[in-house]
């Protein structure tokens, strides 16, 4: 008894170590991915309202950075494994949101990455259209990940902004010196980033932290979980926010050398 009673207690640890370790799925392989995000009206009727200021913590467990990002680069300090960038394909598509006076594209991508499992997938991290001091109107994350289907699930921000209420001044080093009265000292002071990185991250985008100086007045959210097939386009949307996809299959790196 004592004998079987081992053998069987063995037989389910096995099982249960086996059942931990998640099997690649078939589909975990390469894969072209481009994404268009993009600022709308709510449509005729829409009675719902942006939320209260968001603003993301740091960054601490690997993720990738897709695209220019220097708000993320800021706040990320573990990063995952490289990404391979590819020309977008979508020109049409973007060019007719830029037509638009409804829309306003605020990223435009494409890579080619390894897609897997929800539980090995890291978040991607986005960020776009115009910059106010340092911080950008879309900012965010997505996550891809891969088994009888490709999945998407989005995480974004469309924030909008307005002037301190009390502006001070001077150059970067008067206003910090300024003391913790001042509101732009505080934002700043509490900023995990040196004056010399900041001014630098304002002149790269066109901002200034000198004479345009803002806080995040509302920001509008797009939370959604999708189920997609490979080579078709895909539309989602949120009242403020929109977002089209594409994901193919990439090329084996043995044909690209045929």
């Amino acid at each position: 008894m004592r004998l079987l009673a081992l053998l069987l207690a063995s037989l389910l640890t096995s099982l249960v170590v086996a059942a931990e370790v998640e099997e690649p799925h078939r589909n975990e392989r390469d894969y072209i991915i481009e994404v268009l995000i993009f600022s709308q009206k709510p449509g005729q009727g829409s009675t719902e309202l942006p939320g209260r200021p968001h603003s993301y913590l740091p960054v601490e467990e690997p993720a990738l950075r897709i695209g220019p990002s220097p708000a993320w680069t800021q706040l990320s300090k573990v990063l995952g494994p490289s990404y391979q960038p590819q020309e977008v394909l979508l020109v049409r598509e973007a060019a007719a949101l830029e037509r638009n006076k409804d829309y306003r594209l605020l990223f435009h991508e494409a890579w080619r990455m390894r897609l897997v499992a929800e539980a090995n997938s890291l978040p991607l991290l986005v960020e776009g259209g115009d910059y106010f001091d340092g911080m950008p109107e879309l900012q965010g994350k997505l996550k891809l990940s891969v088994a009888r289907y490709l999945h998407l699930e989005t995480d974004l921000y469309l924030n909008t902004f307005e002037p301190l209420p009390e502006a001070a001044e001077g150059s970067v080093e008067e206003i910090l010196q300024s003391g913790r009265s001042n509101p732009l000292a505080r934002k700043l002071n509490d900023l995990p980033v040196s004056v010399e990185a900041l001014e630098a991250d304002a002149l790269r985008h066109g901002s200034s932290l000198i004479a345009g100086r803002y806080q995040v007045k509302d920001s509008a959210g797009m939370h959604q979980r999708r189920r997609m097939r490979s080579g078709d386009l895909h539309f989602i949307d949120s009242p403020y926010l929109g977002l089209l996809i594409k994901i193919e299959r990439a090329a084996d790196e043995d044909d690209l050398t045929r």
